[in-house]
């Protein structure tokens, strides 16, 4: 018997069908190795939840690693986003000589602000910097660390950049544009992952948002998709039959996520197979009923972090199927204008339960989720 290599809910250790992203990245860290200097612009992947952005963050981060650079990791959203770059900064500079950790943490001191009313150091004493200034200390840490990390340089990763505070993303930017004149050749790059409208978070906290360049994770083609239920398994010496490759991927419809859970319920169905072994039709059609049941835990835990207000929206959404819903169509279903439903269109987005794929539609993020909204969703159920 061997363990499921599918790893459905976790960081994979390997991530299909982002070659040419994960190329551009390994390009960009082997010329900061050679070559030294800011990478101009902060590199975000956004799309929706489940296709695999933080399991790309993790295999560029690990490959930076690799290549020597020092790292530093951020999840945005717990608490205020400059008190985690002080967290991630002070724990990166604990192996440093004492010389050069006192000088980072003189300034990490000077991070010191007060957000939404917290402070989000836990020094009393720490000067409290005015938000005018701020992307200047931020600067100023970001400098010292890359510098106090020796070479290669930095690599500073931020997931669910979506969910940071508009303070912290003004602060982030206008660092990056005082880095861009005053320090070109600062040994530094920042990766980031968010969902879909990261974009229109970022514009609306910062007018410069060309400093970031913004990179599409979509579902994953079909060829893609056959090799991430393909070669997990052939690396254990396991096939798939074409049948039940075939029963496989139409069941995840290119969803990165539904790929590793039909993946990880079907290799369960073979008994855990031996190098050797085969997975056949068979397994995946017995697979199913414990897919479909994931499936619907999985749509049933997002419908129930909407309120009522947006299960209606989305009940009005569902009425397309799986197709993009114009909004208009879905204001007229609601019986609201398009302007009253916008706040709850952006909530919904927040949650990840829905994108924009272009202006004045919406999509559900999820293959199936509308089938269970018109199945299962009741906007009237006692909650």
């Amino acid at each position: 018997m061997q363990r499921s290599p599918y790893t459905p809910g976790s960081v994979a250790p390997v991530v299909y069908g982002r070659e040419a992203l994960l190329r551009d990245a390994r390009r960009d860290l082997a010329f900061m190795k050679e070559f030294p200097e800011l990478k101009g612009r902060l590199e975000i992947f956004v799309g929706s939840r489940g296709v695999g952005k933080t399991s790309l963050l993790r295999t560029i981060e690990n490959d930076a690693r690799s290549l020597g650079f020092a790292s530093c990791w951020i999840t945005a959203g717990d608490g205020p986003f400059i008190g985690a770059l002080v967290e991630a900064l002070d724990t990166l500079s604990r192996d440093w000589q004492d010389t050069a950790r006192e000088e980072l943490a003189n300034i990490l001191r000077n991070l010191s602000v007060t957000v939404a009313g917290v402070k989000v150091t836990s020094d009393a004493d720490a000067p409290t910097v005015e938000m005018s200034s701020l992307g200047r200390v931020v600067q100023q840490a970001l400098q010292e660390a890359a510098e106090g990390a020796g070479d290669p340089g930095l690599v500073l990763l931020v997931d669910e950049i979506q969910a940071a505070d508009a303070n912290g993303l003004r602060a982030l930017a206008y660092a990056w544009q005082h880095l861009q004149s005053e320090a070109p050749g600062l040994p530094l790059m920042t990766f980031c992952a968010g969902l879909t409208h990261s974009q229109d978070v970022i514009t609306d906290a910062v007018s410069f948002a060309e400093r970031f360049r913004y990179r599409q994770l979509e579902n994953l083609d079909p060829e893609s998709s056959r090799a991430a239920l393909e070669e997990p398994a052939l690396a254990r010496g396991v096939h798939w039959t074409p049948e039940a490759l075939d029963k496989a991927l139409a069941l995840a419809a290119g969803y990165p996520y539904f790929l590793q859970v039909i993946g990880d319920e079907a290799w369960k169905a073979a008994g855990y197979p031996d190098a050797g072994e085969v997975i056949g039709g068979s397994h995946v059609s017995e697979a199913n009923s414990q897919f479909r049941e994931v499936q619907r835990i999985f749509f049933r835990s997002r419908w129930m972090k909407a309120t009522p207000l947006e299960q209606e929206f989305m009940s009005a959404m569902a009425a397309d199927g799986g197709s993009p819903a114009r909004r208009g169509e879905i204001a007229e279903r609601m019986g609201r204008t398009t302007q009253s439903i916008s706040m709850v269109r952006r909530s919904l987005m927040d949650k990840g339960l829905i994108d924009a794929p272009a202006h004045g539609y919406v999509e559900f993020t999820a293959p199936g989720f509308a089938e269970f909204v018109r199945r299962e969703g009741d906007p009237s159920e006692e909650r």
